[in-house]
């Protein structure tokens, strides 16, 4: 049986485990039988006891919220808490919310959302354009109101810093935050704050995105007696810290779920297990040639450079990587993508340029416990920030070639995501507003439109005649830009990146 937990002062119990729907398999997605198959999976998590699906209208390419459909005819809605998720990128008001919960009720079937989320706030900006009179929370109070919606959550990736002020700003009855071996340190502190508060505390990413299991040996050492795994002992340690409601397992079959169902099946941490859990994850997060984020090395700094966070991001470059990631199969690219986005998601660095301001004076190694080669890794960490043109006056010099130097009267941005949506405001933090006219294109418009405008469909570019379709995916850019092509009766259809490129969004 697995066990429930209270959502912090919400009066909700959710179980130990929670599933996702982010991790089906593409083929499962593209016809009705694959739908069917996902959904009967998910009704099997819930008649195993797990009363919470976590899904948005972008997951599982946009099939969430027909896979929640299908879920409510397999089982009682009582039986199932569901969240809708809202993003500042794409809804940034307060009827723009409205909108999107209303779309939500109408997709699912559900009659009301036990939870809405505002989702994947990144930072204590963010947050503050969220909380803005007329912004995105008004929208969630609003839906509150209505009864749309039950509780209001908050998802957030934001530095611990950032993470530490959206939780203290009291706004939100939840937060969902990412936290593993890999991200103790960071998240720890996190979590045990908002637990103060009363907030509730679910988890996502408990297998580091893949990178634990996919590097099983190298963290056995987290293992303890009765753990058949190291992704079942990943799995408890992020449910036994003391806070913690409800730990998210992405399943794309019957294995990941009887896996995951078998990590909490009659378990339920005592005090004495949390505190063997955090020591065993602290050493097994110590194996040798990893940084352990000790911070001796910053103090030893002549020039007080964030060393510990460069040094647990090069940590990704030392581990097992999976085979394709960001759509990247190049071992070289995927390593990069790995290093650069632990760097810029966890802790917010994105450096001036690609040359590293270290002066290899060598102090830091003389004072680092694990006696790692800290300079030459510095190096090694800047030469990937070149190659994947990852810097500020990168960022910059690609904006000014793509959208200020031809003088675009306007521009469509494809898709209308939080990607344009960060491009933009790359562009604004550089250089103010846009001399030009914003329009957007998807392949699958909403109907809620983004920031604030209607999003068009591929058909309708030669009506609206952009200058330059900017298209701003990373995964699918190829895709995106050869169907823009076909529509473009001869608009430029330029990318952002290159090849070779860093992702700017992770």
């Amino acid at each position: 049986m697995i066990p429930r937990r209270p959502l912090g002062r919400t009066g909700i119990a959710l179980s130990a485990l929670g599933v996702g729907t982010t991790r089906f398999r593409a083929e499962d997605l593209r016809d009705e039988e694959g739908l069917d198959r996902c959904a009967a999976l998910l009704a099997c998590a819930v008649r195993s006891g797990v009363n919470y699906v976590d899904n948005a209208f972008s997951y599982a390419e946009g099939k969430s919220e027909e896979l929640v459909r299908r879920l409510l005819r397999l089982v009682p809605r009582e039986s199932v808490r569901l969240a809708v998720k809202s993003n500042s990128g794409s809804d940034p008001a307060a009827d723009d919310v409205l909108r999107r919960v209303a779309g939500g009720l109408e997709r699912t079937g559900a009659e009301r959302f036990d939870f809405l989320y505002l989702w994947s706030v990144l930072s204590a900006e963010e947050l503050r354009y969220i909380l803005r009179p007329g912004g995105p929370y008004e929208g969630a109070l609003e839906a509150k109101k209505r009864g749309w919606a039950g509780n209001v959550l908050v998802s957030s990736h934001a530095p611990a810093k950032d993470a530490a002020e959206i939780v203290d700003c009291g706004a939100f009855d939840g937060i969902l935050v990412s936290y593993n071996f890999l991200s103790r340190r960071e998240t720890g502190p996190v979590i045990d704050r908002a637990a103060a508060r009363g907030m509730g505390v679910l988890i996502m990413n408990p297998l580091g995105g893949g990178l634990i299991p996919q590097n099983e040996a190298l963290f056995s050492g987290a293992r303890l007696p009765g753990d058949a795994s190291t992704a079942q002992a990943a799995l408890r340690f992020a449910s036994s810290r003391e806070g913690v409601t409800c730990v998210l397992a992405g399943i794309a079959d019957s294995r990941d779920l009887d896996q995951a169902l078998a990590a909490f099946d009659g378990w339920e941490p005592d005090d004495g297990e949390r505190s063997a859990r955090e020591s065993a994850a602290a050493s097994a997060a110590a194996a040798p040639g990893l940084c352990t984020g000790c911070g001796y090395c910053r103090a030893a700094c002549p020039l007080g450079l964030p060393i510990p966070e460069w040094m647990q991001s090069y940590n990704r470059s030392l581990l097992a990587l999976p085979k394709e990631l960001y759509g990247l199969t190049d071992r070289e690219q995927i390593a990069r993508a790995a290093v650069l986005g632990k760097l810029m998601q966890d802790f917010s660095l994105l450096p001036e340029s690609g040359e590293s301001p270290c002066v290899a004076c060598g102090r830091c190694a003389r004072v680092c416990t694990q006696r790692l080669p800290i300079p030459e890794r510095i190096a090694s960490l800047f030469q990937m920030i070149r190659a994947g043109r990852a810097s500020e006056t990168d960022r910059r010099e690609r904006l000014d070639t793509l959208l200020r130097k031809p003088g675009w009267r306007r521009a469509a941005f494809w898709p209308a995501s939080a990607a344009a949506a960060r491009v933009l405001a790359e562009y604004r933090r550089f250089f103010g507003e846009p001399e030009f006219e914003t329009v957007f294109f998807d392949s699958h418009p909403s109907p809620g439109g983004f920031e604030g405008q209607p999003v068009h469909a591929p058909g309708e570019l030669a009506a609206v005649k952009p200058d330059a379709v900017i298209v701003v995916s990373f995964r699918y850019g190829e895709e995106i830009a050869a169907a823009a092509s076909r529509e473009a009766a001869g608009i430029p259809v330029l990318r952002l990146y290159e090849d070779g490129d860093a992702p700017w969004i992770y």
